[in-house]
């Protein structure tokens, strides 16, 4: 297999620690069989630290920048889709005021400096606002589906149109995924934080979304991997009352993705 040291500067240290610390939960590298992915240098102690990439303001002295004119328009357009899916997901699961929180979330982080861009990438703000209302008004079923389906189409053609490499952007929904779930569920595998627990759900299903579009080299066990990391959610997707995956459990798998990462060019 071949590994490229720049996959794991993107992905984040944390992701090459896990998995050395994998081999040791194997019993192989030295370690014994028995030991968690989580006993990795700093594991326990980090885990907690991870906040969602991206978000947090500007250091002492750092003057914050409008976070719309930083990230490329493929990366901005995927972070609203996946809000999107997390929408979706609880909404269909019966679960419309946290349906309608996710939507608005998908509003409130887009910037004033990067409205314009995605507009013109097709985006329609109104859809996400009538889904909202919909969802927030108790409209009925057929209503509130009919209303969905025309996001999620909207976000489908977004993100055509806002193109990208499909393989930079799993790195992207990685990174987000991970510290999403990191911020979320505490190293007692409790949902501390349930916003951010669902996120990270709504990231891994994109990412799985943007591997099937890999065309370079063999995804297939990239594939497989984000597919096994989504099945760690049950099938109506984070709703209340879920148990988590443990969070040693859910690092191992991001490892993975990140060895699969690793040998795509």
């Amino acid at each position: 297999m071949n590994y490229t040291p720049k996959r794991w500067i993107r992905l984040g240290l944390g992701a090459a620690l896990i998995g050395t610390a994998g081999l040791a939960a194997c019993g192989g590298e030295g370690g014994e069989a028995g030991e968690t992915a989580m006993t990795a240098p700093g594991g326990a102690a980090s885990y907690a630290q991870g906040g969602e990439m991206g978000e947090g303001e500007g250091g002492e002295g750092v003057t914050a920048v409008d976070p719309a004119m930083l990230l490329p328009i493929d990366q901005r357009a995927a972070m609203i889709s996946s809000e999107v899916t997390v929408a979706a997901a609880l909404a269909r699961a019966g679960e419309p005021d946290d349906a309608a929180e996710h939507l608005r979330i998908a509003l409130g982080e887009i910037q004033p400096g990067g409205l314009s861009r995605l507009v013109e990438k097709g985006f329609d703000p109104d859809l996400i606002d009538q889904a909202e209302d919909a969802l927030s008004g108790s409209a009925p079923p057929d209503e509130v589906e009919a209303k969905l389906a025309a996001v999620e189409a909207n976000m489908a053609d977004l993100q055509a149109n806002a193109g990208g490499d499909p393989l930079e952007l799993v790195i992207f929904l990685m990174k987000r995924c991970e510290n999403a779930y990191r911020a979320g569920v505490s190293f007692s595998n409790e949902i501390d934080d349930p916003i951010r627990y669902q996120k990270s759900y709504g990231y891994a299903v994109s990412a799985q979304k943007a591997a099937d579009a890999i065309t370079s080299g063999d995804a297939s066990r990239l594939q497989l991997e984000l597919k096994m990391l989504v099945l760690m959610w049950p099938a109506e997707g984070p709703v209340t009352g879920d148990v988590p995956a443990p969070p040693s459990t859910f690092l191992s798998q991001v490892s993975r993705i990140g060895l699969e990462l690793s040998t795509l060019e």
